[in-house]
């Protein structure tokens, strides 16, 4: 009988059975992973995201199961967006499962950056500098996607014959524009003569120059070097010319030229011009009575009390000179035609408006729409046959006109077409009363224009009164 001693076969086996046991819970721990269930994202990239701010995001798509490694069920993932593409910043997207009580998270990093540069506009780039000039005139924007509006932080910088324009944004991304300088002065200087270009003198007065001045991009104010040839013989009548010229420091130069008119004036009366008025004062008034003064012209103004606001006008209309004539009141044809009684009432009316302006009552008279309307027709018959006899019998003057200049069209027209119907109206005759109204503006700048044609031409200017020739329409009604 052999007898075996166990502490020495243990001892003998000891590591065979310490390796058997290591084995038998490695086998357990494998087989409770194989077998164990849980909720597994199927992430096959962990690398964070990058995303350009501005962009739209879309979060990565990801799956998700509850099982273990012999068998997986799919399940739904819940994402939960927290990315602003609109703000620069790192951001977190949460991947949330659920299974019955089983809950599992997986984030995800999202970096949202700005690698775009910001832009410089320039209008040219060719920048074109006076040769004597340090000043870099250039006008420039710069924009950023993300910042915005960059234009002030700017940088220039001159490099070679470049003016370089830097920026950047807050990401540092950065941008550079270089514009071409160009030395060079292709532009001619201003010239401005003061006072008109064409002017008009009496003979034996005396001409004064009105000025000028000059002025170049480069140079800046050049008056002194303007250069001033002709003269003018107040003397002799005749037209003379007096020419301006001045050039700057590289040879641009310009010219003008001023023509002044020296008349002899009619004074015999034989060719005068009588300009008339209607329907003022008004806004204008004042500029009509500028024009006036400054050829020493006088004229005509059939008043009304329509714009009782410039009633002061017929004060310094007659303070200047001019003749303040009767119009009407209202120049509501319909109350004004309505009756005999209403035109007089109408009449007394507007002439007592005149003597609280003038001082003096007024015996001039201009029917509304002329004596041979036939608006009034509408509300009398007859009655500019009996007024025009009536207002003769009360010791009135009226009258028409044999020139008009076209302004009560209800067409608008400019200065230049009003002074030519004026103008293309003169012919033969001796005298002409001209029809115009300073309740148009353009008309009121044509006046210029039909003075100076007139005197330049023999005319003389005068103001209506009681024993200025009459030009009577024939009545139509």
């Amino acid at each position: 009988m052999v007898i075996v001693n166990s502490d020495s076969v243990f001892k003998k086996y000891r590591a065979l059975f310490v390796g058997i046991f290591v084995f038998l819970i490695i086998l357990d721990i494998l087989f409770f992973l194989l077998l164990r269930k849980n909720i597994v994202f199927d992430v096959s990239d962990s690398v964070d995201d990058i995303v350009e701010v501005g962009s739209n995001y879309e979060p990565v798509v990801i799956s998700a199961c509850y099982g273990n490694k012999l068998k997986c069920n799919s399940i739904d993932v819940e994402i939960i967006n927290g990315v602003d593409t609109k703000i620069l910043g790192s951001y977190k997207v949460e991947y949330v499962a659920y299974y019955k009580k089983h809950k599992k998270t997986y984030v995800r990093n999202v970096n949202v950056v700005d690698r775009q540069n910001p832009e410089i506009s320039v209008e040219s780039d060719v920048l074109s500098v006076c040769p004597n000039v340090d000043n870099y005139d250039v006008k420039y924007s710069a924009y950023d996607n993300y910042d915005g509006d960059l234009t002030e932080k700017v940088s220039k910088q001159i490099v070679d014959d470049n003016l370089v324009l830097f920026v950047s944004d807050s990401s540092d991304n950065s941008y550079s524009k270089n514009v071409q300088i160009k030395r060079e002065d292709i532009e001619n200087p201003s010239l401005i003569l003061y006072g008109n270009t064409v002017m008009y003198i009496p003979l034996n007065s005396f001409y004064s120059e009105p000025g000028y001045e000059a002025y170049d991009n480069c140079d800046g104010d050049i008056t002194g070097s303007v250069s001033v040839d002709g003269s003018v013989n107040t003397a002799a009548s005749g037209t003379y010319t007096i020419n301006y010229s001045v050039s700057d420091s590289t040879g641009n130069s310009i010219s003008a030229s001023r023509s002044v008119n020296v008349y002899a004036p009619n004074g015999n009366g034989s060719k005068v011009i009588y300009l008339t008025f209607d329907d003022g004062p008004s806004a204008y008034t004042g500029e009509l009575l500028g024009i006036l003064a400054k050829y020493n012209v006088k004229a005509t103004f059939f008043v009304t009390g329509v714009k009782s606001d410039y009633s002061y006008y017929i004060k310094q209309a007659y303070d200047q000179g001019h003749s303040i004539a009767l119009h009407t009141y209202s120049h509501n044809y319909s109350s004004v035609y309505s009756g005999v009684d209403a035109y007089f009432n109408d009449l007394n009316a507007i002439n007592e408006l005149v003597k609280s302006q003038t001082g003096s009552y007024s015996t001039l008279i201009r029917f509304p729409g002329g004596s041979s309307n036939t608006v009034s027709k509408n509300y009398s018959n007859g009655i500019m046959s009996t007024l025009a006899r009536m207002v003769e019998e009360k010791g009135y003057k009226y009258f028409d006109w044999n020139v008009s200049s076209g302004d009560a069209s209800g067409t608008v027209m400019s200065s230049e077409v009003y002074a030519n119907n004026v103008i293309n109206g003169l012919g033969s005759g001796s005298y002409y009363i001209v029809l115009q109204h300073d309740t148009n503006i353009n008309s009121i700048r044509a006046v210029g224009i039909i003075i100076e044609y007139g005197l330049s031409h023999g005319y003389s200017f005068k103001a209506l009164d009681m024993g200025s020739p009459v030009v009577h329409h024939r009545i139509a009604n």
